[in-house]
Protein backbone atom coordinates (compact mmCIF):
# COMPACT_ATOMS: atom_id res chain seq x y z
CA UNK A 1 0.00 0.00 0.00
CA UNK A 2 1.63 3.35 -0.95
CA UNK A 3 1.08 7.05 0.05
CA UNK A 4 1.95 8.81 -2.99
CA UNK A 5 2.57 12.63 -3.82
CA UNK A 6 0.22 15.67 -3.50
CA UNK A 7 -0.71 16.29 -7.30
CA UNK A 8 1.26 20.13 -6.91
CA UNK A 9 4.47 18.27 -5.76
CA UNK A 10 4.60 20.47 -2.83
CA UNK A 11 6.78 17.87 -1.19
CA UNK A 12 7.34 13.93 -1.53
CA UNK A 13 5.16 11.28 0.14
CA UNK A 14 5.80 10.90 3.55
CA UNK A 15 3.43 7.98 4.98
CA UNK A 16 3.17 4.72 3.69
CA UNK A 17 0.04 2.73 4.33
CA UNK A 18 -0.40 -0.61 3.33
CA UNK A 19 -3.58 -3.19 4.83
CA UNK A 20 -4.03 -6.77 3.61
CA UNK A 21 -7.66 -6.43 3.66
CA UNK A 22 -8.96 -6.54 0.44
CA UNK A 23 -8.31 -8.35 -3.43
CA UNK A 24 -6.53 -6.98 -5.34
CA UNK A 25 -3.25 -6.76 -7.36
CA UNK A 26 -0.22 -4.94 -9.39
CA UNK A 27 -2.93 -2.68 -11.14
CA UNK A 28 -2.98 -0.58 -7.88
CA UNK A 29 1.12 0.35 -8.05
CA UNK A 30 0.88 -0.03 -12.13
CA UNK A 31 -1.64 2.74 -12.52
CA UNK A 32 0.28 4.99 -10.12
CA UNK A 33 3.76 4.56 -12.11
CA UNK A 34 2.35 5.32 -15.62
CA UNK A 35 -0.50 7.81 -14.33
CA UNK A 36 0.17 9.21 -11.60
CA UNK A 37 -1.49 10.13 -7.97
CA UNK A 38 -4.98 10.49 -8.27
CA UNK A 39 -6.57 13.80 -7.80
CA UNK A 40 -6.37 15.06 -3.72
CA UNK A 41 -9.24 14.80 -1.96
CA UNK A 42 -10.96 12.78 -4.70
CA UNK A 43 -12.27 9.43 -4.09
CA UNK A 44 -11.26 6.60 -6.58
CA UNK A 45 -14.35 4.78 -7.57
CA UNK A 46 -13.03 0.58 -6.97
CA UNK A 47 -13.88 -0.77 -10.43
CA UNK A 48 -11.16 1.98 -12.14
CA UNK A 49 -8.39 1.40 -9.51
CA UNK A 50 -7.11 -0.37 -6.57
CA UNK A 51 -5.84 3.03 -5.28
CA UNK A 52 -7.79 4.77 -2.91
CA UNK A 53 -7.90 9.00 -1.66
CA UNK A 54 -6.88 10.13 1.86
CA UNK A 55 -8.27 13.42 2.74
CA UNK A 56 -9.16 15.52 5.77
CA UNK A 57 -12.97 15.63 6.72
CA UNK A 58 -13.12 19.53 6.16
CA UNK A 59 -15.54 21.33 8.27
CA UNK A 60 -15.56 18.69 10.79
CA UNK A 61 -14.34 20.87 14.05
CA UNK A 62 -11.72 18.79 16.35
CA UNK A 63 -10.74 19.48 19.88
CA UNK A 64 -7.87 21.15 18.89
CA UNK A 65 -9.77 24.21 16.80
CA UNK A 66 -10.91 26.05 19.76
CA UNK A 67 -12.81 25.32 22.93
CA UNK A 68 -15.69 23.08 21.35
CA UNK A 69 -15.75 20.58 24.23
CA UNK A 70 -18.49 18.77 22.55
CA UNK A 71 -16.17 18.11 19.21
CA UNK A 72 -14.64 15.00 17.80
CA UNK A 73 -11.16 14.21 19.67
CA UNK A 74 -8.50 13.60 17.09
CA UNK A 75 -5.80 12.91 19.47
CA UNK A 76 -8.13 9.07 20.30
CA UNK A 77 -8.94 8.31 16.33
CA UNK A 78 -6.36 6.30 14.24
CA UNK A 79 -7.11 5.37 10.61
CA UNK A 80 -11.06 6.26 9.77
CA UNK A 81 -13.97 7.09 7.28
CA UNK A 82 -15.65 9.83 7.58
CA UNK A 83 -19.65 10.48 6.17
CA UNK A 84 -21.19 13.83 6.32
CA UNK A 85 -25.36 13.75 5.97
CA UNK A 86 -26.02 15.89 2.34
CA UNK A 87 -27.97 18.52 2.44
CA UNK A 88 -31.92 18.59 1.28
CA UNK A 89 -35.02 20.20 1.56
CA UNK A 90 -36.93 20.11 4.76
CA UNK A 91 -40.19 20.73 2.80
CA UNK A 92 -41.01 23.76 4.26
CA UNK A 93 -39.78 26.18 1.27
CA UNK A 94 -36.36 26.22 2.60
CA UNK A 95 -33.87 24.31 -0.09
CA UNK A 96 -30.20 23.54 1.34
CA UNK A 97 -31.37 22.71 4.94
CA UNK A 98 -29.07 20.14 6.63
CA UNK A 99 -30.93 16.81 8.22
CA UNK A 100 -29.97 17.20 12.03
CA UNK A 101 -29.06 13.98 13.43
CA UNK A 102 -31.29 12.90 16.22
CA UNK A 103 -27.90 12.46 19.04
CA UNK A 104 -30.57 11.40 21.70
CA UNK A 105 -32.12 8.65 19.45
CA UNK A 106 -29.25 7.46 18.40
CA UNK A 107 -27.43 7.17 21.83
CA UNK A 108 -30.18 5.26 23.49
CA UNK A 109 -30.55 2.67 20.48
CA UNK A 110 -26.77 2.09 20.79
CA UNK A 111 -26.82 1.08 24.23
CA UNK A 112 -29.39 -1.77 23.47
CA UNK A 113 -28.64 -5.19 22.07
CA UNK A 114 -28.22 -5.79 18.10
CA UNK A 115 -30.85 -7.95 16.61
CA UNK A 116 -30.27 -11.70 17.65
CA UNK A 117 -29.53 -12.36 13.69
CA UNK A 118 -26.75 -9.31 13.45
CA UNK A 119 -23.83 -10.23 11.76
CA UNK A 120 -22.79 -6.79 11.76
CA UNK A 121 -22.42 -5.73 16.00
CA UNK A 122 -22.30 -8.48 18.70
CA UNK A 123 -23.60 -6.72 21.75
CA UNK A 124 -24.39 -3.27 22.92
CA UNK A 125 -22.22 -0.59 22.48
CA UNK A 126 -20.38 0.82 25.21
CA UNK A 127 -20.44 4.82 25.98
CA UNK A 128 -17.19 6.76 25.89
CA UNK A 129 -18.84 10.69 26.28
CA UNK A 130 -21.77 12.48 25.06
CA UNK A 131 -23.55 16.02 24.77
CA UNK A 132 -26.75 17.63 23.97
CA UNK A 133 -25.08 17.51 20.23
CA UNK A 134 -22.98 14.71 20.19
CA UNK A 135 -21.77 10.90 20.88
CA UNK A 136 -19.36 9.14 21.04
CA UNK A 137 -19.57 5.13 21.75
CA UNK A 138 -17.22 1.82 20.92
CA UNK A 139 -18.94 -0.83 19.10
CA UNK A 140 -18.09 -4.68 18.81
CA UNK A 141 -18.19 -5.25 15.37
CA UNK A 142 -18.04 -8.84 13.92
CA UNK A 143 -15.24 -9.25 12.04
CA UNK A 144 -15.57 -12.42 10.71
CA UNK A 145 -19.28 -13.19 9.94
CA UNK A 146 -21.15 -16.30 9.20
CA UNK A 147 -17.13 -17.95 9.77
CA UNK A 148 -17.97 -21.79 11.39
CA UNK A 149 -16.54 -21.43 14.96
CA UNK A 150 -15.02 -18.23 14.47
CA UNK A 151 -16.91 -14.77 15.85
CA UNK A 152 -13.75 -12.58 15.99
CA UNK A 153 -14.94 -8.90 17.57
CA UNK A 154 -13.06 -5.60 17.33
CA UNK A 155 -13.91 -2.55 18.76
CA UNK A 156 -14.37 0.57 16.18
CA UNK A 157 -15.21 3.97 17.60
CA UNK A 158 -17.68 6.14 15.93
CA UNK A 159 -18.74 9.87 16.57
CA UNK A 160 -21.46 11.76 15.38
CA UNK A 161 -22.97 14.95 15.80
CA UNK A 162 -26.35 17.14 15.23
CA UNK A 163 -24.25 18.74 12.07
CA UNK A 164 -24.54 15.66 10.51
CA UNK A 165 -21.10 14.21 10.69
CA UNK A 166 -20.53 10.86 11.13
CA UNK A 167 -16.73 9.59 12.01
CA UNK A 168 -15.97 5.94 12.72
CA UNK A 169 -12.08 4.96 13.63
CA UNK A 170 -10.06 2.62 15.39
CA UNK A 171 -7.42 3.66 18.05
CA UNK A 172 -4.66 5.80 17.88
CA UNK A 173 -1.90 3.18 17.88
CA UNK A 174 -4.27 0.37 16.48
CA UNK A 175 -2.33 -1.30 12.90
CA UNK A 176 -4.63 -0.09 10.18
CA UNK A 177 -5.45 -3.44 9.19
CA UNK A 178 -7.98 -4.32 11.79
CA UNK A 179 -10.66 -2.89 9.29
CA UNK A 180 -10.68 -5.75 7.43
CA UNK A 181 -13.71 -8.35 7.41
CA UNK A 182 -13.72 -11.44 6.00
CA UNK A 183 -17.22 -13.14 4.94
CA UNK A 184 -17.17 -16.38 3.74
CA UNK A 185 -20.73 -16.13 2.78
CA UNK A 186 -21.29 -17.33 -1.08
CA UNK A 187 -21.91 -14.00 -3.27
CA UNK A 188 -23.85 -14.07 -6.24
CA UNK A 189 -22.96 -12.70 -9.56
CA UNK A 190 -23.27 -9.48 -9.04
CA UNK A 191 -22.29 -9.15 -5.39
CA UNK A 192 -18.66 -7.88 -4.26
CA UNK A 193 -16.22 -10.65 -3.44
CA UNK A 194 -16.33 -12.36 0.19
CA UNK A 195 -13.04 -9.93 0.90
CA UNK A 196 -13.84 -7.28 -0.34
CA UNK A 197 -13.01 -3.43 1.56
CA UNK A 198 -16.25 -2.30 0.79
CA UNK A 199 -17.22 -3.76 3.57
CA UNK A 200 -14.72 -3.05 5.91
CA UNK A 201 -15.78 -2.34 9.26
CA UNK A 202 -15.90 1.26 9.48
CA UNK A 203 -18.45 1.61 6.46
CA UNK A 204 -20.51 -1.11 8.45
CA UNK A 205 -19.84 0.83 11.77
CA UNK A 206 -21.23 4.77 10.77
CA UNK A 207 -24.39 2.47 9.43
CA UNK A 208 -24.96 1.14 12.65
CA UNK A 209 -25.57 5.26 13.13
CA UNK A 210 -27.04 5.79 10.03
CA UNK A 211 -29.72 2.95 11.05
CA UNK A 212 -31.24 4.50 13.30
CA UNK A 213 -31.40 8.25 11.95
CA UNK A 214 -33.21 6.87 8.86
CA UNK A 215 -36.04 5.12 10.78
CA UNK A 216 -36.52 9.20 11.89
CA UNK A 217 -35.33 10.77 8.81
CA UNK A 218 -36.20 8.65 5.91
CA UNK A 219 -34.08 10.63 3.04
CA UNK A 220 -31.17 9.62 4.46
CA UNK A 221 -29.39 7.13 2.85
CA UNK A 222 -26.60 4.86 4.10
CA UNK A 223 -22.69 5.36 3.49
CA UNK A 224 -20.75 3.09 1.27
CA UNK A 225 -17.06 2.58 0.64
CA UNK A 226 -17.49 5.07 -3.05
CA UNK A 227 -19.02 7.74 -0.64
CA UNK A 228 -17.15 8.06 2.70
CA UNK A 229 -14.42 9.69 2.91
CA UNK A 230 -10.85 8.15 4.52
CA UNK A 231 -8.21 9.51 6.83
CA UNK A 232 -5.56 8.68 9.22
CA UNK A 233 -5.37 10.91 11.76
CA UNK A 234 -2.02 10.09 13.80
CA UNK A 235 -0.47 10.52 9.64
CA UNK A 236 -2.01 13.94 8.53
CA UNK A 237 0.23 13.67 5.33
CA UNK A 238 -1.10 10.39 4.42
CA UNK A 239 -2.76 10.53 1.05
CA UNK A 240 -3.57 7.44 -0.49
CA UNK A 241 -3.43 3.46 -0.27
CA UNK A 242 -3.71 0.56 -2.08
CA UNK A 243 -4.90 -2.87 -0.93
CA UNK A 244 -3.63 -6.61 -1.02
CA UNK A 245 -4.91 -10.26 -0.25
CA UNK A 246 -3.23 -13.29 -0.41
CA UNK A 247 -5.26 -16.48 0.33
CA UNK A 248 -4.02 -19.93 1.17
CA UNK A 249 -5.74 -23.50 0.90
CA UNK A 250 -2.81 -24.90 2.47
CA UNK A 251 1.25 -24.65 2.61
CA UNK A 252 2.26 -21.45 0.85
CA UNK A 253 0.43 -19.25 -1.33
CA UNK A 254 1.41 -17.96 -4.43
CA UNK A 255 3.04 -14.09 -3.91
CA UNK A 256 1.49 -10.42 -4.17
CA UNK A 257 4.75 -9.06 -5.58
CA UNK A 258 4.71 -5.11 -5.59
CA UNK A 259 7.09 -2.19 -6.01
CA UNK A 260 7.22 0.78 -3.65
CA UNK A 261 8.40 4.07 -5.83
CA UNK A 262 11.71 5.95 -4.81
CA UNK A 263 10.09 9.02 -4.42
CA UNK A 264 8.07 7.02 -1.43
CA UNK A 265 10.89 8.38 1.54
CA UNK A 266 8.78 6.84 5.05
CA UNK A 267 6.79 3.60 5.61
CA UNK A 268 4.06 2.93 7.57
CA UNK A 269 2.65 -0.59 7.03
CA UNK A 270 -0.06 -3.08 8.33
CA UNK A 271 -1.24 -6.44 8.00
CA UNK A 272 -3.84 -9.03 9.15
CA UNK A 273 -4.18 -12.47 9.02
CA UNK A 274 -7.10 -15.00 9.85
CA UNK A 275 -7.14 -18.83 9.39
CA UNK A 276 -10.67 -19.29 7.96
CA UNK A 277 -10.79 -23.58 8.82
CA UNK A 278 -8.97 -26.16 10.11
CA UNK A 279 -9.28 -29.82 9.70
CA UNK A 280 -10.18 -30.21 12.91
CA UNK A 281 -10.79 -29.22 16.43
CA UNK A 282 -7.97 -31.55 17.06
CA UNK A 283 -5.97 -29.51 15.44
CA UNK A 284 -4.95 -26.78 18.43
CA UNK A 285 -1.63 -26.16 16.43
CA UNK A 286 -2.88 -24.52 13.44
CA UNK A 287 -0.14 -21.47 12.46
CA UNK A 288 -0.93 -18.91 9.64
CA UNK A 289 1.59 -16.18 8.82
CA UNK A 290 1.16 -13.37 6.53
CA UNK A 291 5.49 -12.75 5.41
CA UNK A 292 7.12 -10.67 3.76
CA UNK A 293 9.87 -11.56 1.66
CA UNK A 294 9.96 -14.98 3.98
CA UNK A 295 9.67 -12.83 6.91
CA UNK A 296 6.51 -13.27 9.33
CA UNK A 297 4.97 -10.00 9.82
CA UNK A 298 2.09 -11.09 11.72
CA UNK A 299 1.09 -14.85 12.95
CA UNK A 300 -2.91 -16.29 14.27
CA UNK A 301 -3.02 -19.69 15.84
CA UNK A 302 -6.50 -20.66 18.60
CA UNK A 303 -8.05 -20.08 19.78
CA UNK A 304 -7.39 -16.62 18.52
CA UNK A 305 -7.53 -17.34 14.87
CA UNK A 306 -7.80 -13.15 13.93
CA UNK A 307 -4.57 -11.22 14.26
CA UNK A 308 -2.99 -7.68 13.03
CA UNK A 309 -0.27 -5.92 13.26
CA UNK A 310 1.79 -3.05 12.25
CA UNK A 311 5.47 -3.68 10.51
CA UNK A 312 8.49 -2.05 9.26
CA UNK A 313 9.00 -2.63 5.64
CA UNK A 314 12.64 -2.41 4.73
CA UNK A 315 13.82 0.00 1.97
CA UNK A 316 16.92 -0.54 -0.06
CA UNK A 317 18.20 1.41 -2.60
CA UNK A 318 17.21 -0.77 -5.29
CA UNK A 319 14.30 1.59 -6.55
CA UNK A 320 12.59 -1.53 -9.11
CA UNK A 321 12.89 -4.09 -6.13
CA UNK A 322 10.17 -6.75 -6.25
CA UNK A 323 8.32 -7.38 -2.53
CA UNK A 324 6.48 -10.30 -2.28
CA UNK A 325 3.31 -11.11 0.05
CA UNK A 326 2.79 -14.38 0.93
CA UNK A 327 0.45 -16.58 3.35
CA UNK A 328 1.75 -19.46 5.20
CA UNK A 329 -0.44 -22.03 7.06
CA UNK A 330 -0.28 -25.46 8.19
CA UNK A 331 -1.42 -28.47 5.76
CA UNK A 332 -5.08 -29.12 6.73
CA UNK A 333 -5.67 -25.61 7.14
CA UNK A 334 -7.01 -22.27 5.00
CA UNK A 335 -5.90 -19.04 5.45
CA UNK A 336 -6.61 -15.47 4.25
CA UNK A 337 -4.53 -12.30 4.42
Amino acid sequence: MTNQNTSDQRQFSNQFLWFQIAISVLVALTIWLCDGPPAESSIAHSSLTATYDVADPIGLVTTSQGDDTTAFREEDAGFSAHHRVPDHSQGNGQDGLRLRLNVTAITEALLEDPSENSHIRSEPGRHVDSGANFGIFELPMIATPRLESVREIRQVTVYYDDRGWVVAYLPADAPSAGIWRYDPTEQGINDPPTNDLTQNLLVLAINEVLKVAKEDVDKIVYATHDTVGYYHWQYPDLNSFALFSPQSNGGTSDPVRFVVPPTIENIDASAAVLITSVLSDEQPTATAELMVDDSAVVSARPPDRLAAAGFTLERTSDASRLYEVTIAVNDGAIAAG
